[in-house]
């Protein structure tokens, strides 16, 4: 069944009824992107946030995909005698040429709060933030993520669960591995909904074996994101949907209160057996300068959020135009990476693609 049937069936049922499970953490950990800033000024209930919302945000408004079925997915379930009552609380949402970062709390039963981190949204600064935890540890957001849970958590008595999807999976994750001991210790659970895993260093620390036992990745068949770097842990989810869309949580196949069990795809086996050599094959500095450039690229194309790129196909012709302005190492490291991603893909054309993208690069030199 789909979440919408889930929260069909279980929303009659109170999390004293039935205790929460696998479905509701990866529900929650979706809710962070949810733009609530006018609303959540101070705790209040999802019944009265989405009646809220309602009277602020018209249906019809031009949001990315995450967002939007964010949206759809928390107005759907505001009703829900097992969802209703839950309340919202220190919600945070910022965005600059620095950093994109949100987060919500939300507290199911008395003394008992997942904390959701979003994950990227349409900000293009959110992406190339994504980027730098290929050579950087730890990055803004993973500070502003840390600092959240020492605030708001460290002589609080409530447990709680720490989960996000997307980049806020991976923010969930080093949160916990790097907030204080007074904080670790009220952790039951950290949920890395297909979220990047960690640089082999951090990997391979005392902080990620610490909080291990807690750890759930839960990743779609076809995961991309979620290949990103090391993790284990894996859980595998089959989806009605194949392809690079299924990293939205709305095709997940739902089996009674979990999720229906899967194994990785062909698809994101290569990518992922192809993006650790690249990342490898690169120094930190080098990596610094491949993100800086392409924010660079972003900036002189006056492209802000992924939205350009869908609602205007000139945004990509001034995308493609600036790369001249870049070093051709950075050129040439960006055409290695859609190698990576071609290969993957196990297009028939992959070699006329190929072709391609030598062309373009040699126009451009």
């Amino acid at each position: 069944m789909t979440l919408f049937e889930y929260i069909d069936t279980y929303g009659v049922h109170s999390f004293t009824e039935e205790p929460l499970n696998q479905v509701d953490c990866v529900i929650f950990s979706f809710l962070s992107y949810v733009h609530f800033d006018s609303i959540l000024e101070h705790p209040i209930s999802i019944r009265d946030a989405g009646r809220m919302y309602l009277g602020i945000h018209p249906k019809k408004e031009k949001k990315i995909i995450a967002v939007r079925d964010a949206d759809k997915l928390f107005l759907y379930l505001k009703d829900s005698v097992r969802f209703r009552d839950c309340i919202l609380s220190h919600y945070q949402y910022e965005s600059s040429h620095d950093t994109q970062f949100g987060v919500l709390s939300i507290e199911y039963q008395k003394n008992c709060v997942y904390v959701s981190f979003e994950g990227t949204d349409e900000k293009i600064r959110g992406w190339i933030d994504d980027l730098t935890i290929s050579y950087s540890f730890p990055t803004i957001s993973h500070k502003k993520a840390i600092q959240y849970l020492n605030r708001y958590y460290t002589f609080s008595p409530k447990k709680l669960i720490i989960g996000g999807h997307s980049r806020g999976g991976n923010l969930a994750l080093v949160a916990s591995m790097k907030c204080n001991f007074l904080v670790q210790k009220k952790i039951l659970d950290i949920y890395n909904v297909d979220g990047p895993g960690l640089l082999k260093k951090e990997f391979e620390s005392r902080d990620f074996l610490k909080i291990h036992p807690k750890y759930h990745h839960v990743l779609p068949r076809d995961s991309i994101v979620g290949t990103i770097l090391y993790s284990d842990s894996y859980e595998t989810v089959k989806t009605s949907i194949s392809g690079p869309l299924s990293h939205d949580i709305l095709y997940w196949e739902v089996s009674s209160t979990s999720f229906c069990k899967s194994s990785f795809s062909s698809f994101s086996k290569a990518f992922h057996e192809g993006l650790i050599p690249f990342i490898e094959k690169y120094s930190k500095e080098e990596l610094h300068d491949f993100t800086q450039n392409l924010d660079f690229v972003c900036q002189k194309a006056k492209i802000d959020s992924l939205l350009d790129f869908r609602e205007n196909p000139h945004a990509i012709i001034r995308f493609m135009k600036e790369t001249k302005e870049i070093s051709p190492h950075s050129r040439e490291m960006i055409l290695a990476l859609l190698n990576v991603l071609l290969r993957a893909f196990g297009n028939s054309k992959y070699q006329d693609i190929v072709q391609f993208m030598k062309r373009f690069e040699s126009d451009l030199l």
